[in-house]
């Protein structure tokens, strides 16, 4: 049985109000469910109307007998429905994608080109699956509907290229859309805009010594309606970006820009679709107020009086940060443009191995550390306003994909958050008031006597407005009683 608890009683509330004048984040309420790792599989997923729905598999140990499950809750985490799923037991969740009524996912199986794609109606939880081989495709990396057909990008089996792909569920067939896919070219952002019923594509397109972006417009029949070159800006190449949604006449690509090594950022851009390449807007690193705070005062001051040095003498500077941006989020004022500023990790491995001319240390690329995130605020013109940052510690990722959270709250704050075993690390902006301490809140549980033993696999998701989801599994030993594992979902309001 779910048992959900509301966690601001009077006593609680009394210890938490002189925090909420701080502007400190509350939990007013907490779901646990009788799961564990070894048979349940689950995934937490936000709804555009503010509701949430939980995805969990419960499988035997072989993985030869599974239920695929669904809850909708509302959101106060009340059970709204719950229904069930006819799928292979083999099949594993991959991606999923809202366009309401519908959620749609992806799961994958033990054959690498079959795919299977469940429909379930938001209303009522009632589903209906189609199976599709994609010969060319062993991977999925994106994923948007527009008007329930399907949009992909996914890796070639054969050269390990991206792919972008239209699949309507009724045939049997995908078909790979025209874009470019050269060994240096990708893609950066996809965009389902029912609003002017189209799908926009962001490519990143390099011969390895410059980078321009192209933007492909297809229909909902996977026709292509408009294709725009964006142009690099003397000895700009534009890297990547977001491409925000309204008609041609309105969109804008805000994104990141480099120069003769395109592995490194050497500032943000903005640019209408529409227009030519001189209309664009360069904001390079040292014009940011706070992109460089992440470091110590001094450490800041000495920085940038190199880097500002070198600009004058005509030189390069010698930044070499590398960006993994998040999705545009739109504001009253126009938008809000996030990242995550990273570095590969690699580990010694204490040999040497060399070529006719230079030796070479062996090492082994253990992940990608964070050294801090920005949020960057711009007007519906692409005129920045402000920025900010968030100075993280000793937050790494196996593989390269969002360590972070990032919401904005209707009073115009940003929310930066990411779980960190039983807390959740956060920082909250206010445009550009830059301030570095960390903050963190605990995980609160149904009782303060109740212990946790571990946690594992937490995570956070971004729910709506101001309030994100933490979950995950814990094992817990409440007072005078035996310990016991559940699945956890805490409503966190900030």
């Amino acid at each position: 049985m779910a048992k959900v608890h509301y966690l601001l009683s009077l006593l609680l509330a009394l210890t938490i109000a002189p925090l909420l004048f701080a502007q400190e984040p509350t939990q007013p309420v907490r779901l646990e469910l009788p799961f564990n790792t070894q048979e349940t599989r689950t995934e937490v997923i936000a709804l555009p109307d503010s509701s949430l729905l939980l995805y969990y598999k419960n499988s035997n140990v072989w993985n030869t007998k599974a239920d695929f499950n669904f809850t909708r809750y509302n959101h106060r985490l009340e059970e709204v429905w719950k229904s069930s799923a006819t799928v292979e037991p083999d099949k594993e969740y991959v991606r999923h994608f809202t366009e309401a009524p519908f959620t749609y996912i992806i799961f994958s199986g033990e054959k690498s080109e079959e795919f299977t794609f469940l429909k379930l109606n938001l209303k009522n939880g009632s589903s209906e699956t189609t199976t599709h081989t994609l010969e060319d495709v062993d991977a999925i990396y994106e994923f948007n509907v527009l008007y329930g057909k399907y949009f992909l990008i996914g890796r070639n089996r054969e050269n390990l290229r991206p792919l972008l792909l239209y699949l309507n569920p009724a045939e049997k067939e995908a078909k790979i859309l025209p874009a470019v896919y050269g060994a240096e070219s990708t893609f950066s952002d996809m965009l389902a805009d029912p609003s002017s019923g189209r799908v926009d594509v962001v490519m990143t397109e390099s011969n390895g010594r410059v980078s321009r972006l192209q933007v492909k417009s297809f229909n909902s029949l996977g026709k292509l309606i408009s294709n725009n070159f964006i142009l690099q800006q003397d000895d700009k190449s534009l890297l990547n970006a977001e491409i925000t949604p309204g008609d041609t006449t309105q969109k804008i690509l805000l994104g990141t820009y480099g120069s003769r090594d395109l592995r490194y950022t050497r500032g943000f851009f903005s640019s209408p679709l529409a227009s030519s390449y001189s209309n664009g807007r360069f904001y390079n690193l040292l014009q940011l107020q706070n992109f460089l705070k992440y470091m110590k005062s001094r450490r800041e001051e000495r920085t940038r009086n190199r880097e500002s040095a070198r600009v004058n003498s005509g030189k390069e500077t010698t930044f070499r940060y590398r960006v993994l941006l998040h999705d545009l989020i739109a504001t009253p004022e126009g938008y809000v443009l996030a990242g995550e500023i990273y570095y590969p990790q690699y580990r010694s491995n204490n040999s040497f191995w060399s070529t006719p001319r230079s030796s070479f240390q062996n090492r082994t690329h253990e992940g990608f550390k964070r050294t801090h995130a920005v949020a960057l605020g711009f007007d519906k013109q692409g005129i920045l306003i402000w920025d900010n940052t968030f100075p993280l510690k000793d937050v790494s990722t196996p593989e390269l994909y969002h360590a972070l959270e990032v919401g904005y709250s209707p009073d115009g704050r940003v929310i930066m958050a990411y779980p960190d075993k039983e807390k959740i690390i956060y920082h909250v902006m206010h445009e550009d008031e830059f301030e570095d301490e960390e903050n963190d809140l605990e995980i609160l549980l149904y009782n303060k006597n109740d212990k946790v033993q571990f946690t594992e696999y937490p995570g956070l998701i971004n729910w709506y407005g101001a309030n994100f989801v933490a979950f995950g599994f814990q094992r817990i030993k409440p007072s005078g009683a035996e310990a016991k594992t559940i699945f956890y979902i805490n409503k966190i309001s900030f």
